[in-house]
């Protein structure tokens, strides 16, 4: 038989959905039609790649051959039975590699899927905007001008019908401002998560040193191990002494230090833990979705889109076991 030569055909939705596991087998979710974040466990970095998956090679000589061959001498037989054996790995091999590359064709196309919808939503969304803040910017100016001329003609009827053409059009006109302007924040959100995903941090901008630090501050900052680690704390700390500073506090007196603890005690009362050992960095236990001590989000954040979240849902398998595959894919 000659060698069968794999083609990489292209998936449709219905493939998909012959190939799904029963309704009863499939997993417990509902798909969404928005994007879904799933927090892992465990880092995405710490994940092994797909390609560093090992394959117990264990193949037995079929009783076929076995078969075949138990009248021949023994190293004609175990000739036979080692090819019989290459033949299996090399099957297996590029069976692996057929649905390997399925897997990742597929993967591409969804997210292309999904970049080409959230661009003709956004598209959509604008010109809808537009041309619903076109119509009541015209109705405004409808409404104006049949108040004047109700108010001219004085006829009080009209007055009031064109007053509340007017009003219910200027709200028309705020509720869709504040619409875009949710939908805008929306795209925003959606882009930052990506870069931050795609994209490693920036270094944090140093603060600009004017000066040594005095005695005081030395020892403030020895007292509080967190300061100059902990980017969020630090943040926090530098933020209450520009508003002391501002408020005409002398920055080397006892009256300056005491104010910045107790507010720094109302902000971050973690990094105090009650005035006992004050000197101990105080040590949490990050939620995969908490930032970490060092002011950085856990890159084990993994996107799900709405079509991602259908397929795992038809195959069978949890959101997050579909994303820890996907962020491993992404990975190799």
């Amino acid at each position: 038989m000659a060698e069968q030569e794999y083609a990489l055909p292209d998936i449709s939705e219905e493939q998909v959905e012959k190939a799904a596991l029963p309704v009863g087998k499939r997993a417990d979710q509902e798909a969404s039609d928005e994007t879904k974040f799933i927090d892992l466990e465990e880092n995405k970095d710490e994940l092994k790649s797909i390609e560093e998956d090992t394959i117990q090679e264990n193949f037995e000589t079929s009783d076929k051959v076995v078969e075949e061959n138990k009248d021949k001498g023994e190293v004609e037989k175990k000739a036979a039975y080692a090819q019989n054996r290459i033949n299996k790995a090399v099957a297996q091999a590029k069976d692996f590699q057929r649905r390997e590359l399925m897997a990742v064709q597929y993967a591409k196309q969804l997210e292309e899927e999904n970049n080409k919808l959230k661009a003709t939503k956004q598209s959509f969304e604008k010109t809808m905007f537009d041309s619903r803040k076109s119509e009541t910017d015209s109705t405004i100016e409808l409404a104006k001008q049949a108040h004047k001329q109700a108010v001219e003609a004085n006829d009080a009827e009209s007055i009031a019908r064109a007053t509340e053409l007017l009003s219910t059009a200027i709200a028309e006109k705020k509720y869709i401002e504040a619409s875009e302007q949710r939908s805008q924040f929306e795209a925003d959100y959606d882009q930052a998560v990506t870069q931050e995903v795609e994209s490693p941090l920036p270094e944090p901008q140093q603060v600009q040193e004017y000066a040594e630090p005095s005695p005081k501050a030395q020892s403030w900052a020895n007292k509080n191990s967190w300061f100059g680690q902990d980017r969020v704390a630090t943040t926090v700390a530098l933020t209450i002494h520009e508003q002391l500073a501002n408020e005409g506090f002398d920055l080397n007196s006892d009256e300056y230090y005491n104010e910045l603890d107790n507010r720094l005690r109302s902000e971050i009362p973690n990094k105090f833990d009650n005035n006992v050992e004050a000197t101990k960095p105080v040590q949490t236990v990050a939620s995969p979705s908490r930032t970490t001590s060092t002011g950085r989000k856990p890159s084990n954040r993994v996107e799900l889109s709405p079509s991602e979240q259908r397929l795992a849902k038809r195959l069978g398998v949890s959101f997050k076991d579909y994303a820890i595959q996907k962020a491993r894919l992404q990975k190799s």
